[in-house]
């Protein structure tokens, strides 16, 4: 009996192998599937929360004379604060090539002995 031979017991270690390989390929897309859209959620959500933010802030900082001093200061350093964290976060998490998994096949190319 040659290495090379293929058995019954060979074939099924093969076909199973195949499957698994499968199912950890459909688990890494569900997983990646499911990461896309909390990524996407958060996205839209941190530019409705900054425009927010922008609107409370401009308010209080073109009618300073109606806040006291301390709001006023405290609106221009929230807006600042804000808008340097979401350029940070964009960049850390859109713009991050590394960030985003790639997917790429399970499969391997020699049967199992």
């Amino acid at each position: 009996m040659t290495n090379n031979e293929t058995t019954p017991i060979r074939i099924e270690r093969a076909m199973e192998q195949l499957r698994q390989e499968r199912e950890v390929f459909d688990q890494r897309k569900h997983q990646e599937a499911r990461w896309f859209v909390l990524r996407l959620s958060m996205g839209y959500s941190s530019i409705v929360l900054l425009f927010a933010v922008i609107l409370v802030c401009s308010l209080v900082l073109f009618n300073n004379t109606n806040f006291p001093e301390f709001t006023v200061k405290s609106a221009g350093a929230a807006l600042f604060a804000d808008v340097v964290g979401l350029l940070i976060s964009v960049w850390k998490v859109v713009l991050k090539p590394d960030f985003i998994t790639k997917l790429a096949p399970e499969t391997q190319e020699e049967i199992p002995d």
